[in-house]
């Protein structure tokens, strides 16, 4: 008897499940009226549709069903609320049909009223004309432009050993001026390749280079001392100096000069142990336990670097030569206390800051903070490195 109350009630639950699908199911099949008076306004990549709304009671949305460049097929819905759809992703200008169809609370779909739109020239082409490559200290440097913020990865490479080209960085940005530099290569000509590529894999023509990276390497901190010249700030207990070069970054204690003193703007000053041309220095932020302190707190976000190979101890600004005018750019552009992924990776990876190549020599750096990210009389360093080439005269040959 129990076996077959339980043979019943599953032939109950099966037949449930086939009269009650889950869902909003069509009760009538009576199609919505479709949009009217369809108009087009191409853009980069794209087009803006506009039309009029039908006036059906059980109206949901309006939806564009369109393929992209790629073939991927797309939609992009709109509420019943709007009179407009953005259709983006396109990779080229060649013109493309779009069907427009109103859908009702039933999922009964309109006729479909078909469109033809010419996207303008979409900006990871735009973008990719822009594109180039050039030796850096230590890698090479590749820079563009990105006027329209288009979020979009650029895609460096290098031909290997079995003369394939291979990933070497991927840099992911939608900044407005753009640039990123991959390092760690030896003073050896290559051959590279770079391109352009957006949320949608559309991809920019890619470019070619032969190009010699410049011979560049982290300075070693054990040479590195901090030097107290008249008139630099000194420190809050804890967080002394040599906590700049201690190899411990983000989170975890730094350089602090001491607020409430009165004195601002403020500099440190440091014997790099040796006399070297600078190619950039290397700023970690501190970023606090739950990346709190990411561009704000005492992060420097206006400073200056000056160097010297004689070291004068009056601290006399005259006997110091300016190296670098350095800002510290926050990637998304978010107000004060919003934060993107990238700005959290950028903090977390260092923000570089580089000298140029005339500049002189020097054994001896002064940064004098101007401005920090939370406005405040005090500034704050994790973690600093500074990368140029300190080989002496045997290491050359």
């Amino acid at each position: 008897m129990k076996k077959y109350i339980m043979l019943l009630l599953i032939g109950i639950l099966i037949y449930s499940c086939e009269k009650d699908p889950i869902g909003q199911q069509p009760i009538h099949n009576n199609k919505p009226s479709p949009v009217t008076n369809v108009e087009v306004q191409n853009i980069p990549g794209g087009a803006i549709l506009t039309y009029k709304v039908p006036e059906d009671k059980d109206l949901l949305y309006i939806k564009a069903v369109y393929t992209l460049t790629n073939g991927v097929k797309s939609e992009q819905r709109s509420s019943l609320y709007n009179n407009y759809l953005k259709i983006e992703g396109y990779g080229s200008t060649s013109p493309q049909e779009v069907e427009v169809v109103a859908v009702d609370r039933y999922r009964n779909e309109s006729e479909a009223v078909k469109t033809t739109i010419e996207p303008l020239t979409p900006p990871v082409l735009t973008i990719g004309e822009s594109l180039g490559l050039i030796p850096d200290f230590g890698g090479v440097h590749a820079y563009w432009e990105n006027s329209m913020k288009a979020e979009i990865s650029v895609v460096l490479l290098k031909k290997d050993s079995n003369d394939e080209y291979v990933p070497l960085e991927t840099f992911y940005s939608s900044m407005a001026e753009g640039n990123g530099t991959a390092r760690g290569l030896d003073p050896i000509e290559g051959e590279f390749a770079v391109y352009i590529q957006d949320r949608w894999e559309n991809r920019s023509e890619t470019k070619y280079f032969s190009l010699t990276p410049i011979f560049e390497r982290m300075f070693d901190k054990g040479k590195f001392q901090a030097i107290n010249l008249t008139g630099d700030a000194g420190y809050v207990a804890g967080w002394e100096k040599n906590k700049m070069w201690d190899g411990q970054k983000g989170e975890t204690l730094g350089y602090s000069s001491p607020g409430g003193t009165g004195i601002w703007p403020q500099s440190v000053t440091i014997d790099l142990g040796v006399t070297a041309q600078i190619s950039r220095i290397r700023l970690y932020q501190r970023t606090g336990a739950n990346d709190e302190y990411i561009f704000a707190e005492g992060n420097p976000m206006l400073f200056k670097v000056f160097g010297c190979q004689t070291l004068d101890m009056s601290g006399e600004w005259g006997n110091w030569d300016l190296l670098m005018d350095c800002e510290s750019i926050k990637p998304s552009g978010l107000s004060f206390g919003m934060n993107s992924n990238e700005d959290v990776t950028r903090a977390k990876e260092g923000e570089d800051f580089t000298n140029s190549p005339l500049n002189p020599k020097v054994r001896y750096i002064r940064i004098l903070v101007t401005r920090t990210w939370a406005g405040g009389d005090n500034f704050q360093i994790a973690e600093l490195e500074v990368y140029g080439d300190d080989r002496n005269e045997s290491e050359k040959k």
